[in-house]
């Protein structure tokens, strides 16, 4: 194998740990945010590992073919670990951030739906049938006040 196939399969590999990294700490910050029980925890655990042998498979039979060389394992320690010692933290605020930012911006289009489309509506129907209301309500009472009186109960033999 070539030198430059060899360098250039090695920086795919550091960058497929880095990716790895940020997956990882992107499922770390769900993890801790929504807290599911154990057995959807432990479905995703399977879930990632799966995902991760994927990603780093499709990597290593993009860069050369697939064929595993000890430099290859090394290349993808050497990325994992300097995306936890580098920017590790920083990816975790960054993205518990963006999972605030979405989750206001989830609350704030669910009040303009309800402002702009459901009052609305809520409004226009209550008034269109408030006719038949009032009329049903004037039809109960005078139907009380009008209803013959139950029959009297008659003795068993």
């Amino acid at each position: 194998m070539e030198l430059s196939t060899q360098i250039r399969t090695f920086v795919l590999i550091v960058t497929t740990g880095i990716v790895l990294g940020i997956l990882f700490d992107t499922y770390r910050v769900l993890r801790r945010r929504f807290r599911p029980p154990w057995l959807v925890t432990s479905l995703t655990d399977l879930l990632y590992c799966l995902l991760a042998s994927a990603i780093a498979f499709t990597a290593l039979l993009a860069s050369n073919w697939g064929e595993l060389r000890f430099y290859v394992y090394i290349a993808l320690l050497v990325g994992i670990i300097a995306y936890y010692r580098l920017v590790s933290q920083y990816v975790m605020k960054f993205i518990m951030a963006l999972l605030l930012l979405i989750t206001k911006l989830c609350h704030l289009t669910k009040l303009a739906v309800a402002f702009t489309i459901i009052k609305p509506v809520v409004f226009v129907t209550r008034t269109v049938l408030w006719p038949c209301r009032f009329i049903g309500r004037k039809y109960s009472a005078w139907y009380k006040r009008r209803r013959p009186p139950p029959p009297e109960e008659i003795p068993p033999l």
